[in-house]
């Protein structure tokens, strides 16, 4: 039954991701262009026309400056994806939420999987800024999916949820798309954390979002190892929210059909 699940949750994301650059010229290619021609303007607008420094990572030049963005961003976007896509993930499929047999639990998923694979496919040009950086690749680089699988289960729970609500509440569409703009500027992706004031930065620190940010910029950056503390906490917070997620969204199923 779970290997049918995961084999019907791959085959949806698989299409999911053809329809989204069907006739498309460029194809899968835009969620590498898309990044980096943010990059590019954060880049010019942080490091050439302000000059700022990323304050407790030394850098080099302009690369070394734009990886450190784009890892934030690819973090970030990968979330944010999620985030607002997460209401439409039952509502953009009536036909299968009618169906009684159809396990709806699988769509959430969908979404963050989709979003993983655009993820994935502007890592492999973040890997080319690294090779022509100063901070090179290092060997803790294996330990990135001790960060990623929370990453997930964070953003897993958070989608469940949010597609949930976005059957009873039309709204919760425009909701997310506000709260990842707000979000992007509550969490380190365009600068660090420690830039701000000691009780701003500490509440800033809090988010697992946050630090799932800055400690995967720091480990590719510089091989620099998770705090051990601020990980559990994020890890705690993140299990919290995928179990509640979960459990919400199968309490409230039920009712889908009859909204939808």
């Amino acid at each position: 039954m779970m290997g049918q699940r995961v084999e019907l949750m791959l085959s949806l994301t698989g299409r999911d991701i053809k329809k989204k650059y069907k006739d498309s010229l460029l194809g899968a290619l835009w969620g590498v262009l898309v990044p980096l021609i943010m990059l590019a303007i954060y880049t010019i607008i942080f490091a050439t026309i302000f000059s700022a420094k990323w304050k407790g990572i030394e850098t080099h030049s302009r690369v070394d400056y734009a990886v450190l963005l784009f890892i934030g961003l690819i973090v970030y976007n990968f979330f944010a994806e999620s985030l607002t896509r997460a209401p439409s993930a039952v509502l953009s499929n009536p036909n299968l939420v009618k169906k009684v047999v159809f396990p709806l639990e699988v769509l959430p998923p969908v979404v963050v999987l989709s979003s993983l694979y655009n993820a994935g496919v502007a890592s492999v040009a973040l890997v080319g800024f690294l090779i022509f950086s100063s901070f090179g690749l290092h060997w803790q680089i294996v330990l990135l999916p001790l960060l990623v699988l929370p990453l997930l289960a964070l953003t897993l729970g958070v989608s469940y949820l949010f597609a949930s609500l976005g059957v009873f509440f039309r709204d919760v569409d425009q909701i997310a798309g506000l709260l990842a703009r707000v979000l992007q500027y509550l969490t380190p992706v365009l600068y660090p954390s420690i830039i701000f004031p000691e009780k701003i930065g500490t509440w800033m620190r809090l988010s697992p979002l946050a630090v799932y940010v800055e400690q995967i910029r720091a480990l590719i950056v510089s091989g620099t190892l998770p705090d051990w503390g601020r990980y559990a906490w994020a890890l705690g917070w993140s299990l919290a929210i995928l179990f509640f997620g979960y459990w919400w969204f199968q309490r409230t199923r039920r009712a889908f059909a009859d909204v939808v």
